[in-house]
């Protein structure tokens, strides 16, 4: 009759994909995955981690030295002068 299947699974359309999509299925392997990674790399793994952290401090760091609105150049050999200016976003 309803192949082993709950007349409340059958009602609930059960038997269709999810409509998800391919973005919310890779987020969930990676969601399962980390962790595993994690585990078998530990050393890479806070590597990885401690050098983001440095570039997010660095970069902190530098943007709170930078005096913005100035115009700034830089003269690169071969291409010419490049002017440049940091903005607040």
């Amino acid at each position: 009759m309803n192949d082993g299947y709950t007349a409340r699974a059958v009602a609930a359309g059960s038997d269709s994909p999810p409509n998800g999509g391919l973005g919310v299925s890779l987020a969930f392997l990676a969601l399962i995955m980390l962790p595993l990674l994690i585990a078998s790399y530990p050393l890479v793994s806070a590597g990885l981690l401690a050098g983001g952290i440095a570039v997010v401090a660095l970069g902190r760091s530098i943007a709170r030295h930078v005096d913005r609105g100035t115009v700034r150049k830089i003269s690169l050999p071969g291409l010419g002068t490049v002017e440049y200016r940091f903005t607040r976003s």
